[in-house]
C-alpha cells in the first residue's frame, strides 16, 4: 500500500479520493515530476495561490521517502549540500547541524552521547537493584510487577506521539521535554511515603527514560551512515558493560549508609546536567546553520493561536478546513489514550492477584479484562472510521520487513520478561548471595550483549547485509539459552550452568536487537527513522508488558501454592505472609532450615514453569526473521559530517 497511499488525492474529510499519479510511478519518480512542473510554471511565470502551494507541498513531502534507503540515496547524490527540501522541520534541523560542523566537533558530541547513556544505564542499574527493596519495606513486594506494567504500557505508546514531536519541532526540544517529565517522576519516587505514591513517580520516571533513550538513538542515527549505524549503536550501548559492574556497587552502598531515597534524590540534579548540553549544542550548530545561509527555515506566517492550531491539524492529518473542534476530536492522542487503556486493563488484573486463583474469580478481575478486550475493539473502530490520521501508519505495517521486525520485538522482551522479572530475586535466594554479587549476574545480559554488540557491528559493515545472522545465529542461540535455563535453574546444578545459558540469551540478544533496529530503519528510510524506532519501541514495551503480566500470573500461581506445599505443618498458615515479605524476610531465613529450603524450591519452580513459557514462544522468532528483506545497507543515506560514515 505504501507508495500508492501517499499520492493519493484526500476529499475536505480528509478520506482518499482518487490517485494522482500512475500507479507504476514509483515514490521518488512522483517527488521529482512535482518539482519538474513548478519548476516549469516559473518559466511561464505562473502564480499560484498560497494555498496551491501548500497542497504541492504536502504532496511532495508524503511522497518522499517511501522507498527507505533507496529514496535516501537518490537525494543525497542529487543535493548532497543542501538540506532536504522535503523533509520535515525536525529532520531538516538536524541535516543543517550536521552540515556546519566539523568531524572533531561530531566527535566531542559523539563522546557526550556516551556519556548520557552511561548516565542512563548506571541510574537503571541503581534502580534495579533497589526497587526490590522498596517495595519490602513498603510490604508490598508484588506491587512490583504493577508497576512494571504500568510503566511499560504507557512509556511503549507516548513513543509514536514523541517521534512526531520530533519531527514537527526538533530533537533537542523533545529531549529538554523529556528530562523534564525524567527528573519529575525521580522526584516524586525519592520523595514517596508507599506502594502506590512510589508506583506513580516509577511510571513518569520510566516514561521520561524511553523518550530519552529514543531521542538519544536518533542522534546516533542522524549522526552515522547506514552501513557503520550497527556499529553506531552498538558503540552506544557499550556504557551498560560499564553499569553492570558499578551499579550494584553504587546501589548497595547507597542502601547501606544514605538510604535508598538518596538512590533517586541525588541524580534529580545530577542529570540535568548531563542531557542539557547535548540539546543546547544541537541548537548552537541549528542556528550557526541559518547564519551562514545553509538552510533558511521556512516562515508559516501564523500567530502563535494560529501555529497551535496548526500543530493540532498535524497530528490530526493536516486538514486545515476543518474546524478546531474537530481536530481535537480526531486527534491521534484519542486513539493513544484508547490504545494505553485497552492495554492497561487487559494486564493490569494479572499483577494484582496476589493470592492465587481466586483472584481470577473475582467479579473486578473479569470485568477488567472484558472491558480491555473490547476497548482493543474499540481503538481498530476508532482507527477505521473515527481518526483521519492514524495513530499507527498501517501501510507501514503491510511491509513485510517492519511487521516481521515488529513481532521479532515483541516476541523478544515477551520471552525475556517472562523470566527476568524476578530474576534478581530468584538468584539471590536460591544462590545465597550478596545484592552486589546477585546485581553482578541480573547484569549478564547487559554486559554479553553490550560487549557482542560492537563485533556484530563490525561483522554487518564488512558483509553489508544482516538478515541471515539473526536468522541462523541469533535466534537459534536465544531458544538455546532460554531451553537450559529450564534445566540448569536451581541449586542443583550451581550457577556457572546458569551464567552459561546467561551468555547464550545475552549473545542472541544483541545480536537480534541490532538486527531488527537495522530491519525497520533501512525499510522506513531517513525520514521514518523517528517512527520506525518509535514503532519498534511500542512493540517491544508492550511485549514487555505481556511478559509481565505472564510472569506475574505464573509467580502469583505457582509460588505461593509450592511454598505452601513445602513448609512444616506448623507454618503453612505464614506462606502468605512469607509471599508479601519478599525478599527483605526470605533472606533472613538460615540457609537449610525448613523455611529456607521451602522458599528456595517455590522459586525454583516458578522459575522453571516462567523459562518453559518463555522458550515456547521464541520458536516464533524464525518466520519472522524470515520475513525481512535482505537488504543492502551499503548506500549514503545522511548528509553532512557524519561521526561513522
Amino acid at each position: 500500500m505504501g507508495v500508492f497511499d501517499a499520492v493519493r488525492g484526500r476529499d475536505e474529510d480528509g478520506r482518499l479520493t482518487h490517485t494522482l499519479t500512475n500507479p507504476q510511478t514509483t515514490g521518488y519518480e512522483t517527488k521529482n515530476a512535482h518539482m519538474d512542473t513548478t519548476r516549469d510554471n516559473r518559466r511561464r511565470g505562473s502564480s499560484m495561490s498560497t494555498a496551491n502551494q501548500a497542497t504541492q507541498h504536502q504532496n511532495e513531502d508524503s511522497s518522499h521517502g517511501m522507498n527507505g534507503v533507496e529514496d535516501d540515496e537518490k537525494e543525497a547524490e542529487l543535493n548532497p549540500n543542501h538540506v532536504t527540501d522535503q523533509a520535515e522541520l525536525g529532520q531538516q534541523k538536524a541535516e543543517a547541524a550536521a552540515l556546519v560542523w566539523n568531524r572533531p566537533v561530531v566527535c566531542m558530541i559523539y563522546a557526550w552521547i556516551w556519556v548520557c547513556f552511561f548516565m542512563l544505564a548506571l541510574h537503571s542499574s541503581i534502580g534495579s537493584n533497589l526497587i526490590n527493596y522498596v517495595f519490602s519495606d513498603f510490604s508490598m513486594a508484588p506491587q512490583v510487577s504493577t508497576s512494571y506494567i504500568l510503566a511499560t504500557i504507557i512509556g511503549g505508546v507516548l513513543k509514536l506521539p514523541l517521534a512526531k514531536t520530533l519531527q514537527l519541532w526538533g530533537r533537542a526540544e523533545a529531549l529538554l521535554f523529556s528530562t523534564t517529565i525524567y527528573v519529575i517522576g525521580m522526584i516524586i519516587l525519592a520523595a514517596s511515603n508507599g506502594a502506590t505514591s512510589f508506583a506513580a513517580g516509577y511510571v513518569l520516571y520510566w516514561i521520561g527514560y524511553y523518550c530519552i533513550y529514543l531521542i538519544l538513538d536518533i542522534f546516533v542515527a542522524d549522526t552515522s551512515g547506514m552501513r557503520s549505524r550497527a556499529f553506531a549503536f552498538a558503540f552506544a550501548s557499550t556504557p551498560f558493560i560499564c553499569t553492570a559492574f558499578t551499579g550494584p556497587l553504587a546501589a548497595t552502598s547507597i542502601r547501606e549508609h544514605s538510604g535508598w531515597r538518596w538512590g533517586y534524590g541525588m541524580f534529580c540534579i545530577i542529570q540535568p546536567f548531563v542531557f542539557c548540553p547535548l540539546a543546547i549544542v544541537f541548537k548552537f550548530y541549528e542556528r550557526k546553520a541559518i547564519r551562514m545561509g545553509v538552510w533558511v527555515r521556512r516562515s508559516s506566517g501564523r500567530t502563535k493561536l494560529q501555529s497551535i492550531v496548526h500543530y493540532i491539524h498535524e497530528f490530526d492529518g493536516k486538514n486545515q478546513n476543518s474546524s478546531q473542534f474537530r481536530s481535537i476530536l480526531t486527534c491521534p492522542v484519542i486513539g493513544a489514550l484508547l490504545l494505553m487503556a485497552a492495554w492497561v486493563l487487559l494486564l493490569l488484573p494479572f499483577s494484582l492477584a496476589q493470592y492465587g486463583r481466586a483472584q481470577y474469580k473475582s467479579a473486578s478481575f473479569i470485568a477488567m479484562v472484558i472491558i480491555g478486550v473490547c476497548t482493543l475493539f474499540v481503538f481498530a473502530a476508532w482507527e477505521k472510521w473515527g481518526a483521519r490520521t492514524h495513530f499507527v501508519r498501517y501501510e507501514l505495517l503491510r511491509q513485510p520487513t517492519i511487521i516481521g521486525a515488529c513481532a521479532c520485538s515483541a516476541v523478544i522482551y515477551f520471552s525475556f520478561y517472562l523470566w527476568d522479572q524476578y530474576f534478581f530475586n530468584f538468584v539471590l535466594i536460591t544462590y545465597n548471595l550478596n545484592s552486589t554479587l546477585t546485581g553482578y549476574v541480573n547484569q549478564i545480559y547487559n554486559i554479553g550483549s553490550c560487549a557482542w554488540s560492537p563485533v556484530l557491528g563490525l561483522l554487518i559493515w564488512w558483509c553489508r547485509r544482516f538478515k541471515y545472522i539473526c536468522l541462523f545465529f541469533g535466534a537459534p542461540l536465544m531458544i538455546l539459552g532460554s531451553g537450559l535455563m529450564i534445566y540448569f535453574r536451581g541449586e542443583d546444578h550451581g550457577i556457572g550452568y546458569l551464567i552459561m545459558s546467561q551468555i547464550f540469551i545475552a549473545v542472541a540478544g544483541g545480536t537480534m536487537v541490532i538486527g531488527e533496529d537495522m530491519a525497520v530503519m533501512a525499510s522506513g528510510g531517513r525520514e521514518g527513522t523517528p517512527i520506525m524506532l518509535a514503532l519498534i519501541g511500542l512493540f517491544s514495551n508492550l511485549g514487555g508488558a505481556l511478559g509481565y503480566a505472564v510472569c506475574a500470573a505464573i509467580y502469583n500461581n505457582v509460588f505461593v501454592e509450592a511454598l505452601r506445599d513445602h513448609l512444616p505443618d506448623d507454618l503453612k498458615a505464614n506462606a502468605t505472609q512469607i509471599y508479601t515479605g519478599g525478599i527483605a524476610l526470605q533472606s533472613t531465613y538460615p540457609v537449610g532450615s525448613p523455611l529456607r529450603d521451602a522458599v528456595v524450591y517455590a522459586w525454583s519452580y516458578s522459575q522453571k514453569m516462567n523459562c518453559i513459557a518463555s522458550t515456547c514462544l521464541l520458536v516464533l522468532l524464525l518466520p519472522a526473521v524470515a520475513m525481512w528483506k535482505n537488504y543492502d545497507i551499503g548506500k549514503k543515506q545522511n548528509k553532512g559530517v557524519m561521526a561513522f560514515s
